[in-house]
């Protein structure tokens, strides 16, 4: 008993143990709520549906990161250190997001439109778009704003809101509806998507404040970093998605993005970990290089047990994934399988990239995640002429290590370059 309140005193006294215990409750929450979502709509829509809704997703979420060129994450490193530069630093983020919104809508219509063809309705079309593109996107902002202030509970209704949001509106659109086709459900997702925007703005000008809308022209060229960097970081993570539905077909790309859409749902403890160190990296380096880098070594081993325990879970539960989302979905144990390591591929990828992205070695980062976006869609095609849906997922756990492997091997280096110095 005794040990057990001084657990409890250490954990009170500590705000990353805080944090990450309320992150890990975050994700946690978010996980229940999005597997739910995602057993009802990929069950409703069926694997061609969902392929295409995933498609638009994808392709959204990789011009989102182009959206505001990388001011919301300018933002967290520059209000984590300094507080009371919040209002110019949310003024600058609004005024860019406004900026360049109009280019990056048209890019999407055209590429989204020229991956889907005639499977969606141009009005359903926009309509998902738009949910992604202006109500995630500002939703994204407010969470970003509550990261930077180190508000982990804020953050969590902000992202845990917006989940809830979205399949109490996908319940609804369910029992209104005989038959739920993409068409009806678009409209449904656009509007559970404003409401969470408007809620999650209401709660930033209320507790951090007003924004002062200014550009502030001395960091544009870090936001354009944080842009560039970004925007690999989900077409790593993204573009897969997309490309599968150009090759193999949009029935492919739906069991292809459940398989990995389950993967990502059960990464959440680790999803919580980098998002309760992230601003502590910033910190540390602030102080020396080395000490960034020390840290982010000592997280590896927690990331290990994590990952190691999860992976075990979807190996053995794969089998059993048809019975729950529907036997259209016989490809996706195969995935889940393949990927069961994902989590502990993205707690170093992450880790490593939060300490080159602190020490100011974000070049080096945005350089590998480029090479690797942009061997994507070669990989993925000669994965899938050679072994069909398996293959294409077997290339884009290849190139993930790659990535990993090459973002060590640099960060190895700086840490033998930083230790005689300090």
């Amino acid at each position: 008993m005794r040990r057990l309140f001084e657990l409890a005193n250490r954990y009170r006294s500590s705000a990353l143990a805080r944090n990450t215990v309320t992150y890990t409750f975050n994700f946690g929450l978010q996980l229940v709520i999005q597997f739910t979502y995602f057993m009802m709509i990929s069950r409703y829509l069926g694997p061609v549906s969902y392929g295409v809704f995933v498609t638009l997703s994808a392709v959204s979420g990789i011009a989102n990161t182009i959206t505001g060129l990388g001011s919301d994450h300018v933002l967290i490193q520059r209000v984590a250190v300094t507080p009371s530069n919040f209002a110019r630093y949310f003024g600058h983020a609004l005024v860019l997001l406004g900026g360049t919104l109009p280019l990056v809508a048209a890019a999407v219509m055209v590429i989204g439109h020229s991956i889907i063809g005639d499977h969606l309705a141009f009005p359903a079309f926009l309509a998902i778009i738009s949910a992604h593109l202006v109500c995630g996107r500002l939703a994204s902002l407010c969470s970003s704003i509550f990261m930077a202030f180190d508000r982990a509970r804020l953050q969590m209704l902000v992202n845990v809101g917006l989940a809830v949001m979205r399949a109490s509106f996908l319940l609804l659109a369910i029992l209104f509806h005989d038959q739920l086709t993409l068409e009806i459900w678009a409209w449904w997702y656009l509007a559970a998507s404003a409401i969470s925007a408007v809620v999650a703005i209401i709660l930033v000008l209320v507790i951090c404040g007003a924004p002062r809308l200014t550009i502030i022209r001395a960091d544009l060229p870090l936001g354009l970093q944080f842009c560039l960097e970004f925007m690999a970081i989900n077409s790593v993570g993204d573009l897969d998605k997309p490309t599968v539905s150009h090759f193999l077909g949009p029935g492919a790309a739906g069991a292809y993005a459940a398989g990995l859409k389950i993967v990502d749902a059960a990464s959440a403890p680790i999803r919580a970990l980098l998002y309760a160190t992230y601003t502590r990296h910033f910190r540390n380096a602030a102080a020396s290089r080395a000490d960034s880098v020390g840290f982010g070594v000592k997280l590896l081993p927690f990331s290990l047990a994590m990952s190691l325990a999860i992976a075990v879970i979807l190996f053995v539960g794969a089998d059993y994934v048809p019975y729950v989302i529907g036997h259209d979905f016989d490809g996706t144990p195969q995935i889940i399988k393949l990927f069961a390591l994902y989590p502990l591929l993205h707690g170093i990828s992450g880790i490593g990239a939060d300490i080159l992205r602190a020490v100011g070695k974000q070049h080096i980062r945005i350089l590998l995640l480029v090479v690797t976006a942009l061997m994507m869609v070669p990989a993925i095609w000669t994965g899938a002429v050679l072994g069909g849906l398996v293959g294409a997922a077997a290339a884009r756990l290849v190139l993930q290590v790659a990535l990993i492997a090459a973002t060590w091997l640099f960060l190895l280096q700086e840490k033998r370059a930083v230790q005689p110095a300090e």
